[in-house]
């Protein structure tokens, strides 16, 4: 975020009129020690050597609120309560001169005011990670459920929903449950670790059994972050429209969990030279949540990324022809199965990537472009770990910006292979080593593909700019200067002096510039909304010209606009109703010094879905609202459209937009037929999504 000249400055001197002694500088970082893997990695000598580690984290700024005990900052509070045993654990202080001489705690299973320090340590990593990738800062979601008489007084008052509030932290609760879970709580806008004894009931007592601790595995706790953050960005992510929307975010925050372990580069040339320069072979930086997956009775990580490629070699061993694989994902339909083929991937294009680039490394080296089993040399192993970081940090930015060109509703596996391919494409142009092309063959091999592409190859697989020979009577000019109305009611920096009077009549000290943030995404979502409203009007005409433009509207921003499909949600005055669900700016920076700066518009509507064809008729034309108004009002689920938007604001002009459309009648009849399986029907009824699936 930038922020302007004396600002600082300016805020020295409320701090000084604060009594505030600022005589030295801050530190630049914020050292946190953690266990790289979990605790079952400090008991083998071999990798006790790496597990201790440590996270730098930016100091807080000036304009964030400080750190204080439990740990609580701008984004996280840390509550340790633990309701089994119905005790609050004390908070550990992180800014005690003690511990920021020590680097905080030293890992302990024993100790909770260590496991606070861990899930935070290790929560503020993922988000930091998100916002190098994003160029903004990370929002939380909140999905409260509200009573009926509840949303009748919010409507009758005209008052926004609770969802659209700001939410200014996440809570993360250490010691939740006391069982073999972690999840996100999308309704209490928080994180829950479990904890329970290896071996419950008869082996309980065994020598061998002792507590997990979820909360002190490096992995489930960015899982379980990265699951809050897509949730705060992709609010109709959580819903289960379709096989790939649940798996698609099991899968992305395993992604996250485990590029994040070649962050750790030290860990990285243990484990490298451990397995002679091979990353296709099982070692702690492939596999997720160790200790979990052993004291579950896995016998070896909870998941590996090895694991789907494994078995895809046995089955080509079995039947060479590639359909083999392609039936295999088609046949998949449990999330986290099914979203081991994203996993995989992802995976296997990466070390497609780490093999490429280290392929002189090795020859100089060994005289063989490829891993031969001998052992390595200090240097050699210490200049692979560094390509593998710098590889997984190049991808894992591209998973993440990817998420941004995304169709608001209903994600699928090809089209985020489209998302991240453009996403870099439109940043850093050239791909000298065929970072994309080596996802689509990743993608290619475990029959994930695009639908509406011609070929995998990634020139086909960038979304297109928008098509305006599909349109009667929009072209280019019509469109942008539409757009054109907009723009000057976009706010793309926050009102300093605003924060700054609000300071002032409230006495804080500190500015909060990450919420003045929210304000600025909340009121670019009112102005697009009005622009839409402004747009309706417009075209509610019942002329030929009229009518032709609110057809290619409708058709460009995936909604209905008019009243022909009486299933639409409509507002009070029984007009199509229309969410904006961000309006959000992003301010990227490539690798050579590229600058992306973008205007991105999520819209979305809702239409009243059935179980058959004939009452989804009856719904459509209205007949059922005036004949049955009680099955009318039962619809067993919400079918969603709509469109991402791009614009950039370098020139103001929409470049892209990825649509999915209400009225499309052929994606509700599949979307039906996976929420009545049981897959789906799990999906609708669960009020704690990720309670049921990680208990799973």
């Amino acid at each position: 975020m930038d922020v302007p000249s004396g600002f600082e400055q300016r805020q020295a001197e409320a701090d000084a009129k604060a009594g505030v002694e600022a005589q030295y500088p801050a530190p630049a970082m914020r050292r946190l020690r953690v266990y790289a893997f979990d605790p079952q990695a400090s008991l083998d000598l071999d990798t006790a050597v790496v597990n201790d580690a440590v996270i730098s984290l930016p100091w807080e700024t000036p304009w964030e609120e400080p750190l204080t005990a439990g740990p609580r900052n701008e984004y996280l509070e840390v509550i340790d309560y633990d309701p089994t045993n119905g005790l609050f654990y004390a908070p550990v202080d992180l800014s005690d001169p003690l511990l920021l001489a020590q680097d905080g705690l030293p890992p302990s299973e024993a100790q909770p005011q260590f496991h606070q320090q861990m899930v935070f340590a290790v929560a503020m990593k993922t988000i930091r990670l998100f916002e190098r990738a994003l160029g903004r800062s990370v929002m939380w979601a909140m999905e409260p459920r509200e009573t009926e008489a509840q949303r009748k007084e919010r409507a009758d008052l005209d008052l926004p929903h609770p969802r659209d509030k700001y939410v200014k932290r996440l809570r993360i609760y250490p010691h939740a449950l006391r069982e073999a879970n972690a999840y996100y709580s999308p309704e209490k806008t928080a994180l829950l670790f479990g904890y329970f004894r290896k071996g419950e009931g008869e082996e309980a007592y065994d020598k061998d059994s002792g507590w997990v601790f979820t909360c002190l595995s490096q992995d489930i706790i960015a899982h379980e972050t990265a699951h809050a953050i897509l949730h705060g960005m992709e609010r109709r992510s959580i819903e289960a429209s379709n096989p790939d929307s649940r798996a698609f975010h099991e899968a992305f925050a395993d992604i996250v969990a485990l590029f994040q372990h070649f962050a750790m580069t030290d860990v990285v040339a243990h484990q490298i030279a451990h397995t002679r320069g091979s990353l296709r072979a099982l070692s702690l930086l492939t596999g997720l949540a160790q200790q979990f997956g052993h004291a579950t009775g896995r016998g070896g990580a909870l998941r590996s990324a090895l694991d789907t490629i494994g078995r895809e070699a046995k089955a080509m061993d079995a039947a060479p022809d590639a359909g083999v694989r392609r039936e295999t994902i088609s046949r998949t339909t449990k999330p986290h199965d099914r979203g081991g083929f994203l996993v995989a991937a992802v995976f296997d294009a990466f070390v497609t990537i780490y093999e490429r680039r280290t392929e002189d490394l090795m020859r100089l080296a060994t005289g063989s472009s490829r891993p031969d089993g001998r052992e390595l040399s200090p240097d050699l192993v210490r200049r692979l770990a560094a390509e593998a970081t710098k590889a997984a940090d190049h991808l894992l930015r591209m998973c993440v910006r990817g998420l941004d060109y995304l169709p608001p509703t209903g994600i699928r596996f090809g089209e985020y292979l489209r998302a991240v391919v453009t996403a870099d494409a439109d940043l850093v142009p050239d791909d000298p080593l065929r970072y994309r092309v080596a996802l689509a063959e990743a993608f290619s091999k475990r029959g994930i593909f695009a639908p509406g592409c011609l070929s995998m190859s990634p020139p086909a697989l960038y979304w297109e700019p928008l098509d305006f020979t599909e349109f009667e009577s929009l072209g280019p000019a019509a469109v942008n200067a539409a757009f054109e109305r907009l723009l000057p009611n976009i706010r793309s920096t926050v009102n300093y002096e605003r924060v700054q009077e609000e300071m002032h009549l409230t006495g804080a000290r500190r500015l909060n510039l990450r919420e003045e943030s929210f304000r600025v995404i909340r009121e670019n979502q009112i102005a697009v909304h009005r622009w839409l409203k402004d747009l309706m009007s417009g075209l509610s005409g019942d002329g030929p010209e009229a009518m032709a433009q609110r057809r290619d509207w409708e058709r460009m921003l995936g909604v209905k606009l008019d009243g022909s499909l009486r299933s639409i949600s409509r507002n009070r005055k029984g007009e199509p109703a229309v969410e904006v669900h961000s309006a959000r700016i992003a301010r990227r920076a490539g690798p050579d010094g590229q600058e992306l700066r973008q205007l991105i518009v999520q819209i979305t509507q809702r239409r009243r879905a059935y179980a058959d064809d004939k009452t989804q008729d009856a719904a459509d034309d209205g007949s059922l609202e005036r004949t049955d108004p009680e099955r009318w009002n039962d619809n067993p689920f919400w079918f969603r459209g709509g469109c991402t938007i791009h614009v950039d604001l370098r020139d103001g002009r929409v470049r892209r937009v990825m649509r999915t459309r209400i009225d499309n009648d052929a994606r509700l009849e599949k979307e039906r037929a996976f929420r009545t399986g049981p897959e789906g029907r799990l999906g609708v009824t669960e009020r704690e999504p990720f309670a049921i699936l990680h208990r799973s």
